[in-house]
């Protein structure tokens, strides 16, 4: 199995100046006139657009429409990365977009792709908690309340049982989850901590499933970096701290052709990483994982492949 690690990268700014007139080439570092605003979705590359027209016609105006091209709802202002394309018609809506995007042309640019030489990916589901309500997929199944907050995903687990957020998306065999957060803080009277990832198979005959994360003991072993499956168990020790108050972690799993990869990294330094066996069936739900601690998502990204075809773009 060939494994991928998403990393989290900064977006650019627009500097200002003389400015691209309406029709004219725009980018990143060379912004349109007052009269217009750069479509960074437009097929032959970004142009400079009327900031005052609705070219979708879905009612939000050029100017803070970031997926001017397709209509949509208010979704379409949230932007991520901060690379002038809307979150919902990004092809790698937690990244800018590189110079190589996608070399196997299935509309899911790297570093989203887990798979970048093999086509067929496209997102099945990604939420950067920019609305101040959750989204309707998501269903906890415990008793912490997950809130939007500022742009993340807030949840308070001081309860010693795991606590999941899940959603459903489409069924297939190659199935990708990468979550992005920070800890506020770890639960005291509880004696073990945890944030993860999940994916399993809820169909009713189901058993194919997955949780990687990091796990902290005051009775085991310290901070460790843990994959279970429905086959199997496995754990490598942490090469830094996966509970700092003061790093920006990445939790990234993916399964595909009965194997799941599971890596963890803080401010882009590796946690650790471990790989292991599951049944081979479709994935069709996500989830996020939680136990005594107080943590905040920034992101969740889940990316999936069919059996066959070629790719489709933003869900």
């Amino acid at each position: 199995m060939r494994y991928a690690l998403l990393c989290l990268l900064l977006g650019c700014t627009a500097t200002t100046g003389t400015g691209a007139a309406l029709g004219d080439p725009c980018s990143q570092s060379l912004a349109c006139d007052s009269d217009g605003v750069c479509d960074f979705t437009a097929s032959g590359g970004p142009v400079c657009i009327d900031k005052t027209g609705d070219n979708d016609g879905d009612g939000i105006v050029n100017a803070i429409d970031r997926c001017p091209n397709a209509p949509g709802g208010v979704s379409d202002t949230y932007d991520e990365d901060n690379d002038g394309i809307g979150d919902p018609c990004d092809k790698c809506p937690i990244a800018p977009p590189p110079s190589v995007p996608d070399l196997d042309h299935d509309d899911v640019d790297s570093p989203c792709d887990p798979d970048p030489d093999t086509p067929g990916d496209k997102i099945l589901f990604f939420d950067g908690f920019g609305s101040a309500t959750l989204n309707a997929m998501w269903k906890a199944t415990g008793s912490a309340a997950w809130m939007p907050e500022g742009g993340e995903l807030v949840v308070d687990a001081n309860q010693p049982d795991e606590q999941y957020l899940e959603l459903i998306v489409e069924p297939v065999p190659s199935f990708a989850i990468e979550a992005s957060y920070r800890i506020d803080e770890l639960e005291s009277s509880a004696t073990t901590h945890k944030v993860g990832a999940r994916g399993f198979d809820s169909s009713p005959a189901g058993v194919a499933n997955f949780e990687c994360g990091v796990i902290t003991s005051d009775v085991g072993t310290g901070d460790v970096v843990a994959l279970e499956t429905n086959l199997n168990g496995t754990s490598a020790q942490a090469q830094i701290p996966a509970f700092s108050t003061a790093a920006l972690y990445e939790d990234a799993a993916y399964a595909t052709n009965a194997s799941v990869g599971c890596t963890v990294i803080g401010d882009n330094t590796p946690v650790g990483t471990t790989q292991d066996q599951i049944s081979p069936a479709s994935l069709g739900t996500a989830a996020l994982a939680v136990r005594a601690v107080t943590a905040r998502f920034q992101w969740v990204l889940v990316v999936g492949r069919p059996t066959t075809g070629t790719g489709g773009g933003t869900m």
